[in-house]
């Protein structure tokens, strides 16, 4: 019997995967219900489970209820239980799919009263490859002198990217809500770094103007900090991230005398 070769799967309108034969398997001939790949995150308070966020290959009853199921078959799945105090996720479907309209974030898939489905990105989270974002937070400027100068710089163009799609998300009146850095998922085929999980993303016209400015200040406050950890390590750097970095340097860290001192030194090195 012939063994069946590893398999390109699309996952989203701009990423594929390499699926080995048995899953591969899975994508021709659906199984009658979903296939879990991997479980991603799994919450519980007291013994009850709340929610759990899975990759699946999408099962017979799962395609026939969303066309985009049978496009993108495996995809991401997070499913609440009773117990969690939530949101709609018709709501997050929404979110998602103004984002995917406004960026390359992944395009949601589906959703019933209790799961949501969504195409997804294939890579890390940012959170996994940057050395910084240890505490006392002034231990980073140590980790920038020890950092490599090909790693400082693509995390730069990983963090400006970042950092121009949350002010076109902004422009277009969505505010992330969650822009932690794990947020930020880093493909390497295309290259980039895309913005994900909109679970709580607040709409503009849904805020009081107070609100809306407190919403997308929020949002910049991690890729902020990334950034003054990143210059101590490169110098100052040009462009609308660094300068808001440290026009916001105050803001971000309790003393920022340290960090600034440290730009200014490797600047002129």
């Amino acid at each position: 019997m012939q063994v069946p070769e590893q398999t390109m799967v699309a996952v989203s309108p701009r990423y594929e995967v390499l699926l080995a034969p048995e899953y591969a398997q899975l994508i021709r001939y659906a199984p009658d219900h979903d296939f879990v790949m991997r479980t991603i995150t799994r919450r519980e308070a007291n013994g009850l489970q709340l929610m759990s966020a899975e990759m699946v290959i999408a099962g017979k009853d799962t395609r026939r209820a969303f066309p985009l199921a049978e496009k993108y078959p495996m995809h991401f799945r997070k499913t609440y239980f009773p117990g969690r105090l939530r949101g709609d996720p018709s709501a997050e479907f929404a979110n998602q799919q103004r984002a995917s309209e406004i960026l390359d974030a992944p395009p949601p898939i589906g959703c019933t009263a209790d799961t949501f489905r969504s195409c997804f990105v294939p890579g890390k989270p940012y959170s996994r490859l940057t050395p910084f974002g240890v505490e006392p937070v002034e231990n980073n400027v140590q980790i920038a002198e020890e950092v490599h100068l090909a790693t400082a710089l693509g995390l730069w163009w990983l963090c400006s990217q970042a950092f121009d799609k949350l002010v076109r998300l902004h422009e277009a009146g969505l505010a992330h809500g969650d822009m932690e850095l794990h947020n930020i998922a880093v493909a390497p085929s295309p290259a980039g770094a895309v913005l994900i999980d909109f679970e709580l993303a607040k709409w503009k016209k849904d805020l009081t103007a107070g609100d809306w400015d407190k919403a997308v200040k929020s949002d910049f406050i991690e890729l902020l900090k990334e950034a003054v950890y990143l210059q101590c390590a490169l110098g100052r750097q040009p462009g609308p991230l660094a300068d808001l970095a440290m026009a916001r340097i105050g803001e971000l860290f309790p003393s920022p005398g340290r960090f600034e001192r440290k730009i200014r030194r490797q600047a002129s090195v």
